[in-house]
């Protein structure tokens, strides 16, 4: 048999996936993408938009020329074109890309103009040759073409006579062009990873969620899909819920011999009660019943829970209990309804509408039953007019063997049993049951089973 991967395993796989997919998205689109054309201005451009800014150059007005490294030649050439004294000229870089290609014409041309990092210019003189311009010679040629001259942009700053600086520049757009290549790769990235992400999550989740609905359902098989981990999870769960089974089924075989066992003494201690002076006879005689009572109603709860479930009709069990329940004519009533469905074992339910009828009628006369089915569940309340139950005591009183203060005499007094009875019943079904204060005064028992 071929051993199932690893959860580490699958997720592991998956990263990897992921992160070779992304990476290798994102470097198709930043290869295809044609790459940002080069930014580049001119001194002449700089002068204009000085004048009157430009959609690719703003102006601002501000106390200080903005800093960076600056360009000494092109300061020089825009201070002789504005006819202003070279002190009232700032040209700064916006990048180290311009002062960079600053040293390198330095480099190439140690002599003349170029030495103070202005190109050389040349003019064309016929076809196929070019004559190179003197700027000592032809300076007002030179200097009118070398104002046109495109370079890596900068900001031109030109000082007024109240102070502050006039200074021009390329806007700085939010996003650039190779960041916008960068985001729309991711974008695609997460388009194409999403479905991917979601399908693997699916598929590595639907065996868990397989194991939950086996847990909560217990008619149902334990899953015995998805990764090794958990599989043997699911093993482990399933031979535990079996032996918790088993455990359970013993212990009510063993509560069904030892209630069965008890009859027998109990049958001769009643026998031998008749023997007994008369003033003392009633009183032990009803000890025996109520401990008899005691027995059949652990011996009927341990039968009815081991049945198996089926499906059931609400409205008309209930019409069936409230009419086999031994109470005067109107002091039980069951209201008007749509119909509903459960699947429970049909004596189990009996047994807990049962005892909720029954203490509605020992402790406040008489009560009514309503049904409120709905796509979920199916809500049962029992509504009396009694003297109502505490809310310190309502957890109380679903333990078992615990009885509130009004159920002490022996005309109303049981075991405790009734409502841990029926507690355990909802549970057991995958339901609730609890007490409430009825709208008039009294106790609502609310007893809320799925819906078939």
């Amino acid at each position: 048999m071929r051993r199932a991967p690893s959860a580490l395993v699958s997720i592991g796989g998956f990263g990897v996936a992921v992160a070779t997919l992304s990476v290798a998205t994102t470097a198709t689109i930043v290869l295809v993408a044609p790459p940002p054309p080069a930014a580049r201005m001119s001194a002449a451009e700089a002068i204009g938009a000085l004048r009157r800014p430009t959609p690719t150059l703003s102006r601002e007005l501000s106390g200080e020329p903005r800093a960076g490294a600056r360009a000494p030649a092109l300061e020089a050439l825009v201070a002789d074109q504005l006819h202003r004294p070279p002190t009232t000229v700032r040209v700064t870089w916006l990048d180290t890309v311009g002062s960079r290609q600053e040293r390198e014409r330095a480099r190439s041309d140690p002599s003349g103009g170029a030495g103070q990092g202005v190109p050389m210019i040349f003019r064309a003189r016929g076809k196929g040759l070019f004559e190179r311009l003197d700027a000592s010679r032809e300076s007002a040629a030179y200097r009118a073409m070398l104002l046109d001259v495109p370079h890596a942009p900068f900001t031109l700053s030109v000082r007024r006579p109240d102070g502050r600086w006039w200074s021009v520049a390329p806007p700085r757009p939010w996003l650039t062009v190779w960041q916008r290549n960068v985001l729309a790769s991711l974008v695609v990235t997460l388009l194409l990873l999403a479905p991917l992400a979601w399908l693997f999550a699916r598929r590595l989740t639907d065996p868990f969620r397989a194991l939950a609905g086996a847990l909560v359902d217990r008619a149902e098989a334990i899953p015995q899909g998805g990764p090794r981990e958990l599989r043997e999870a699911a093993a482990a769960i399933a031979a535990m819920r079996d032996r918790l089974a088993a455990e359970a089924g013993e212990r009510a075989r063993m509560l069904t011999a030892i209630a069965h066992d008890l009859r027998t003494p109990l049958t001769g201690l009643r026998l031998r009660i008749e023997a007994v002076h008369e003033s003392q006879r009633a009183r032990m005689i009803a000890d025996v019943e109520r401990m008899q009572a005691m027995i059949d109603e652990v011996l009927g709860f341990a039968r009815a829970a081991a049945r198996p479930p089926e499906l059931l009709d609400v409205r008309p069990m209930l019409a069936d209990i409230v009419a086999g329940m031994p109470a005067r004519d109107g002091a039980l009533r069951l209201r008007d309804g749509a119909a509903a469905r459960i699947s429970a074992p049909a004596p189990a339910f009996r047994r807990a509408v049962e005892n909720l009828l029954r203490n509605a009628l020992d402790y406040a006369g008489g009560g009514t039953v309503s049904v409120e089915p709905s796509a979920a569940i199916v809500r049962i309340s029992v509504e009396d007019a009694g003297p109502g139950i505490a809310a310190a005591d309502r957890d109380r009183l679903l333990r078992p063997f615990e009885r509130g203060e009004t159920s002490r005499s022996r005309s109303t007094g049981g075991a405790g049993l009734g409502l841990s009875i029926v507690r355990d019943f909802a549970i057991g079904q995958r339901g609730s049951f609890t007490l409430a204060d009825a709208p008039g005064g009294g106790t609502r028992a609310i007893l809320e089973l799925p819906a078939a």
